[in-house]
């Protein structure tokens, strides 16, 4: 049995006796401070806990401890302590999940690269470099290296304005977004990325119940695969959806087709009984747009469309409107695909709402586009 100090009642830890281990209650979880066993007074325990009490009681992940010597902020310690902040951010609304686990992604990429106990502010431009050649390595597109870097410079740059690290991380001349003729090379080799009107309808020919509304309201609204995983029921509105786009917040008011409108219903009264989203897989949440990617790409097999992504959908929204619209109204289109206006552009900053008529009458040009929808085949 341990040796409790005698003022057990000013002995800020206990004994956890299924595990044997000094422990502390602390914002509602358990902190273990080492054996009972290895430690019968709770010396080094208290010890422990006095260097980890102040980062516990604020919410967040204490750095290493060294009995020994200087404390260490380890690489791993810095990706723990910008994700732990970021899930701060999810958790209050002011991070969708997609960036949330593009986050985790960027730190797994660290990780893999940089020895994990290695000294944050050891780091030189070598580094980075394996950290480059890892995300060259998994990724071919512009688009995702950029993003991927971004990300890391983002990460070391938190470590130094959070104190982490006593000055800016050096991440050497190389360490940087492909230039723009890379992400114009890209593009130029992808060709035309639109649907359509006979590989749309071959796809709805082959839809199942979700991926029917899923197609529409891509075409119709522009919906990425991350906004159908958190469409909520209470977003339609008889027939209009309501709803802000995910990733910039922007508030949407978009006219739904009839065809729409009964898919999303089936589609409700095909999911969970109880549920709160519009979509669900086998009863459970779409927990990662992967699926949708999955499950589309088997229908976009069976219809013989297999050069296309799913949100290239929200690109032929864009394409189709933008060219088969009587009256071109580029305002109409981006207050339904939730585009954010730029900064300059003065008239989208006072422009108070867009009026229901020029929203119908885009989406009416992409039905017409569209001709006669066929029937879904899987249920």
């Amino acid at each position: 049995m341990a040796s409790v100090p005698k003022k057990a009642n000013k002995f800020p830890l206990f004994v956890h006796k299924g595990r044997g281990y000094w422990c502390k209650t602390v914002l509602g979880k358990h902190h273990y401070f080492g054996s009972v066993a290895n430690d019968p007074k709770g010396t080094e325990a208290l010890k422990l806990w006095l260097f980890r009490k102040d980062w516990l009681l604020a919410g967040l992940p204490p750095p290493p401890y060294d009995p020994n010597g200087e404390t260490t902020i380890s690489v791993k310690y810095v990706c723990n302590r910008f994700i732990a902040a970021k899930e701060a951010k999810l958790e209050a609304g002011d991070l969708v999940l997609r960036s949330f686990e593009e986050h985790k992604d960027a730190c797994k990429i660290i990780l893999a690269t940089i020895p994990a106990s290695l000294e944050a502010k050891l780091l030189v431009p070598a580094h980075f470099q394996k950290v480059l050649a890892e995300i060259n390595r998994r990724c071919k597109s512009p688009n995702t290296r950029g993003k991927w870097i971004g990300i890391v410079k983002q990460i070391f740059t938190f470590a130094y304005e959070d104190g982490l690290i006593d000055r800016p991380a050096n991440f050497g001349a190389d360490f940087k977004k492909p230039p723009q003729l890379a992400y114009r090379q890209h593009e130029n080799a992808k060709g035309d990325q639109s649907f359509s009107a006979n590989e749309i309808r071959a796809l709805l020919k082959h839809a199942d119940i979700n991926m029917r509304a899923m197609i529409l309201l891509g075409l119709q609204a522009g919906f990425s695969n991350v906004e159908l995983t958190e469409l909520p029921r209470s977003a339609v509105k008889g027939d209009w959806l309501e709803w802000p786009r995910a990733k910039t917040a922007t508030k949407r008011r978009i006219p739904l087709w009839v065809e729409t409108k009964q898919a999303i219903q089936a589609a409700i009264k095909a999911g969970k009984p109880d549920g709160e989203l519009v979509f669900y897989r086998n009863g459970y949440r779409y927990s990662d747009r992967r699926y949708i990617c999955y499950d589309f790409r088997k229908i976009a097999k069976l219809a013989g469309v297999e050069n296309h992504s799913f949100y290239d959908l929200r690109r032929s929204f864009q394409t189709i409107s933008e060219n088969h619209s009587e009256h071109y109204d580029l305002a109409a289109i981006q207050a339904i695909m939730g585009h954010v206006a730029r900064s300059r552009d003065m008239s989208s900053r006072y422009r108070q709402f867009v009026s229901d008529d020029r929203l119908q009458a885009v989406t009416n040009a992409v039905r017409k586009w569209l001709g006669k929808i066929p029937k879904g085949g899987a249920k």
